[in-house]
C-alpha cells in the first residue's frame, strides 16, 4: 500500500482524535499511532513535519482525503483506528468517535473485530 503524504496526515489526523476521544492518552495508544509511521517508512526526519500537516489539516480536508482512499485502504485505516480503541480497553466515546469518522470517511461498514482482523493481516 502506498500512501502520499497528505493521506498519512489524514490518518494521523483521524488517529489522534481517536487518541484523545476518551479524555485519557496512554503509551498504548501513542505505541499504535506511531507505528503506522514505522510500518509505511516514514524517515525519521520527515515525522515533525507530517504531525505539524496532520495537526493543521482542516477537519473536511481529512474527511475528504480519507474518503478518496481505496476499498482496501479504507478498510485499513478503519482496523488502524480500532486497534487504537482498543489498546488500552474501548471506551464508548471511543466507539461513538470510530462510527462518525468510519461514516463520514464513507469506509465500507465493518464491525470492530473485522476491522481489527483486516488491518492485523495487512
Amino acid at each position: 500500500m502506498q500512501l502520499s503524504g497528505l493521506e498519512l496526515a489524514a490518518i494521523l489526523k483521524a488517529g489522534n482524535a481517536m487518541v484523545n476521544a476518551d479524555g485519557k492518552t496512554t503509551k498504548e495508544e501513542l505505541a499504535v499511532l506511531f507505528h503506522e509511521l514505522e510500518n509505511f517508512n516514514v524517515p525519521a526526519e520527515q515525522i515533525p513535519g507530517l504531525l505539524v500537516i496532520a495537526d493543521q489539516m482542516e477537519v473536511p480536508t481529512m474527511f475528504k482525503t480519507l474518503s478518496d482512499l481505496d476499498v482496501k485502504e479504507k478498510k485499513y485505516v478503519c482496523g488502524y483506528l480500532a486497534a487504537i480503541m482498543a489498546s488500552d480497553g474501548i471506551d464508548d466515546s471511543e466507539v461513538k468517535l470510530w462510527k462518525l469518522i468510519c461514516t463520514l470517511a464513507k469506509f465500507p461498514k465493518m464491525v470492530v473485530g473485522e476491522a481489527l482482523e483486516f488491518w492485523g493481516a495487512h
